[in-house]
């Protein structure tokens, strides 16, 4: 029973966090729009700005169009073949009548008619600047690459020759570039085009609108002369065909008039013949009348005018093109640059990726804010084992902050780091590291702030500086050190000075040019020594480590410490780097107490919080910035 429950627990769990990962996908996508919105609005206005330059540079076009309607005659012959399908023979005719229209044939017809292989506007119609500038670069990079163009073709010797190609190749132009459609189920059909030159566009509709008129009449005209043709021709065979039976009839009779049926036969074939030597030359008198009067199956129902009013380019429409490639590429960019995030920002990326309690947020500390505040000063005062006669110094104003402004975010997060090193820790003297992963992310700075911060609440408390190839306490006036005390050179009561606000007392690294590193043999023998006597003195020990990356020094001195505050830069210390670490030092990761974040951006802070995370519900005042 007790399996069963277990696994019942382990389901319910499972269930809850599968639940939770669903439901905070959303609260993801609303944190990183908060974070990345600056950077699509951005590209969305570039989009505004390049849409209207474009709109600006680019030349006018105009719409015309010109609609004719392609007329039902037929033939007699026609109406019979089709009688029972009249529907399907309408729809092909109708097609065929639109494939006339884009015909090649049509359009040379139309480059005769207007001369517009002798046109500039429509040979080399003016451009955009932004298909210049393309066009450009274009040839460009083909030079760049050494790439040639294609040879052009050779031109003929013959002049007309070339002219005729100049106007095929006019022709095949004009063929891409004129619309032809059908409006509706009916049948009328819409000729369009698009161009630079409003006079020479509807010039272009109307003469295809015309052309087809005559191209059909001409059609309907030579189906007529091929058709008496053949009748013209049917007409003498059937003539020759009656000439040889009245001929072999007469021969007939003369040779052998007995033969009567075969005499009927011809007589009757004769008969026939001659009928249909009269039908054919009826019809034949039809079809030249029509010939000489051809009628066309179409007409014009509207002509093009010239328009005024340029179609394109459409203001709105272009800036919202421009606009939504805009916001896609910022869209893009922001999805790069989440998925580049790979550094420490709000509590939980310190619980998920370390598993290690997070002490909090620590701004960014702005100096300006410390004017006209004084600084706390260090003195020698006759206290064991603090020694005498020793000038007075001053802190930097950022390092004694804490004390300064004990109401800010930054003093409130040092006394959440002091309440979290409190539980746990051994009594008689508490030896806290303070270190970081990399050089210049702010544990010294830490140190000393909260080191003041538990001095000056009453506890005999000493900072020692450790970070011996580091830039130390280089406020600090110069001055033996704790090397000098570990070498036995100088007494540790005339290496420590004390401030007088706090009553912190600071022993600093020392003046030595060689100064040797606190991971060496000697040097922690003598530091394991020493720890226990400092121990006796007072309740709390802060030691500035150097940066975990830098050496084995804290790795070396773990032996001797209660806790490690480990400090990341906030948008700056890459998470993978601290877990490998943690993960290939467990004595190291078992003595750390949490990881503060330091020099946080706190205006942006909650940008990387998902709703309902406590950096969500964090309302910034004066005082605590």
């Amino acid at each position: 029973m007790k399996n069963i429950g277990l696994r019942i627990h382990d389901a319910d769990f499972e269930a809850g966090r599968r639940a939770t990962a669903e439901a905070a996908t959303l609260g993801d996508l609303i944190a990183a729009f908060r974070r990345q919105y600056i950077l699509v609005l951005v590209f969305a206005a570039l989009g505004l700005l390049f849409g209207l330059a474009h709109h600006i540079t680019t030349p006018k076009q105009y719409y015309t169009s010109a609609t004719i309607l392609v007329d039902e005659r037929r033939s007699e012959l026609d109406e019979q073949i089709i009688a029972s399908i009249p529907f399907a023979r309408n729809d092909t005719s109708l097609l065929n009548e639109m494939q006339v229209l884009k015909s090649l044939q049509l359009a040379s017809d139309v480059v005769d008619r207007i001369d517009l292989h002798e046109n500039e506007i429509f040979l080399y119609p003016p451009s955009s600047l932004a298909r210049s500038v393309l066009s450009d670069a274009k040839s460009m990079a083909a030079g760049m690459l050494g790439a040639e163009e294609d040879a052009a073709a050779p031109t003929a010797a013959d002049p007309d020759a070339q002219l005729q190609r100049r106007k095929l190749q006019t022709a095949a132009r004009l063929q891409r570039d004129i619309r032809v459609e059908r409006i509706g189920l009916s049948f009328s059909i819409e000729i369009s085009y698009i161009g630079h030159d409003p006079d020479l566009a509807a010039m272009i509709v109307n003469s295809y609108a015309d052309a087809y008129l005559d191209d059909r009449m001409n059609a309907n005209a030579d189906a007529t002369e091929r058709t008496a043709a053949w009748m013209r021709s049917r007409l003498d065979a059937l003539e020759q065909d009656a000439a040889n039976v009245l001929a072999e009839a007469a021969a007939l009779r003369q040779s052998d008039p007995t033969q009567i049926t075969r005499l009927r036969e011809l007589a009757q074939r004769a008969a026939t013949l001659d009928e249909l030597h009269q039908t054919i030359s009826a019809r034949y008198e039809q079809i030249s009348v029509q010939g000489s009067f051809p009628v066309s199956n179409g007409r014009v129902l509207t002509r093009s005018m010239v328009p005024r009013e340029p179609a394109l380019p459409k203001m709105w429409r272009t800036v919202s093109v421009t606009i939504m490639l805009g916001i896609m590429f910022g869209f893009l960019l922001a999805v790069l640059r989440e998925a580049r995030e790979r550094f420490f920002r709000v509590s939980t990326d310190v619980h998920d990726h370390t598993g290690l309690p997070f002490l909090g947020h620590l701004p960014r500390i702005n100096d300006a804010e410390m004017t006209g505040r004084a600084a706390p000063s260090a003195q020698a005062k006759p206290a064991e084992p603090v020694a005498k006669g020793k000038p007075p110094f001053a802190l930097p104003p950022h390092m004694a902050f804490s004390v300064a402004r004990p109401n800010t975010m930054f003093s409130q997060t040092i006394r959440n780091i002091h309440a979290s090193i409190a539980f746990g820790a051994p009594e008689g003297g508490k030896i806290v590291a303070v270190t970081s992963m990399l050089p210049e992310e702010g544990k010294t700075t830490l140190a000393v702030n909260y080191a003041n911060l538990v001095a000056q609440s009453g506890a005999r408390c000493l900072l020692i500086d450790m970070d011996l190839q580091g830039a130390g306490f280089d406020w600090a006036p110069a001055g033996p050190g704790i090397i000098d005390v570990l070498s036995g050179d100088i007494p540790l009561s005339e290496s420590i000075h004390r401030l007088d606000d706090t009553g912190l007392h600071i022993l600093p690294s020392g003046s030595a040019a060689d100064q040797p590193r606190s991971g060496e043999i000697g040097i922690q023998r003598k530091l394991k020594a020493l720890m226990p006597e400092l121990r006796k003195h007072y309740d709390h020990i802060v030691l500035d480590m150097p940066p975990l990356s830098s050496g084995p020094d804290a790795k070396a001195m773990i032996g001797l410490l209660d806790k490690i505050v480990l400090v990341c830069e906030w948008g700056a210390t890459p998470r993978s780097l601290v877990t490998r670490y943690l993960a290939h030092e467990p004595e190291v990761f078992q003595k750390v107490a949490g990881i503060a974040l330091n020099k946080v951006d706190v205006r942006k802070l909650g940008r990387y919080a998902r709703p309902g995370w406590p950096e969500s519900y964090l309302k910034l005042t004066p005082r605590m910035v």
